[in-house]
């Protein structure tokens, strides 16, 4: 794979191009992860940003069928896990209470157990409008991942007594090269993934949102002229 490597010399430091081996776990690693399965909740911008992380943990081996999103939102989810969030008014993020109670009741079993509960915290998401000062996430959004942490570990930690690990690192769409190197602190040791590994899933996971995003527009667009037919005839 093409890199850069730092030289110093008497002239100074001289950054060169270089082509070096890619950087692959183990054999043993990689077997490991197919066992792994992630639970996510369909909630908030992971409806946007979703593509982005199953595809992220597809490129480093986690199976397509243990990326596992909670069930969509309706009043059976609601009432039996809306009792374990906060009071707070916003109904989109109050509502993430019953996605996790899903995943961990509905989800987690003892023949398919959750190793990982993934809610990163979505500071800055990707935006549709051009020349904007900044693409910053709601701070009540932003916060419902600690929220969910503290709510179902105030009295008792139901990720501890599941054998389940809660992940919710900081995450900003504005600032990729620090996405990249927050989910390789987050998930390389976890997984035992490389850098370089890394850095391929994120390359991969900015494409599969890229198509996304791409897809979203196009069948807006065709659901607009059907809908507007002197739209349709103008273009």
């Amino acid at each position: 794979m093409d890199d850069i490597e730092v030289r110093k010399g008497i002239f100074g430091v001289r950054r060169v191009p270089v082509k070096r081996p890619f950087n692959r776990s183990s054999p043993e690693a990689w077997e490991a992860r197919r066992r792994v399965r992630i639970g996510i909740p369909r909630v908030l911008n992971l409806y946007s940003t979703g593509p982005f992380f199953r595809t992220y943990f597809e490129a480093v081996g986690i199976q397509k069928q243990n990326v596992v999103f909670s069930d969509e939102t309706g009043d059976e989810m609601w009432h039996a896990g809306g009792k374990y969030g906060s009071i707070d008014p916003c109904f989109p993020s109050k509502v993430t209470q019953a996605h996790i109670h899903n995943l961990l009741f509905e989800h987690h079993t003892e023949k398919k157990p959750l190793k990982y509960i993934f809610f990163p915290i979505l500071t800055h998401v990707p935006n549709f409008v051009a020349d904007t000062m900044d693409n910053a996430a709601c701070p009540i959004v932003a916060g419902a991942p600690d929220v969910m942490k503290a709510a179902f570990t105030k009295e008792v930690d139901f990720f501890a007594t599941r054998n389940i690990e809660y992940v919710d690192p900081a995450v900003s769409f504005s600032e990729m090269s620090l996405t990249a190197r927050r989910m390789f602190e987050t998930w390389g040791p976890r997984l035992g993934i490389t850098e370089d590994e890394n850095d391929h899933a994120i390359a991969e996971a900015v494409k599969a949102l890229d198509f996304f995003d791409k897809d979203v527009q196009e069948k807006a667009a065709r659901f607009s002229r059907r809908s507007n037919p002197r739209t349709a005839s103008r273009s």
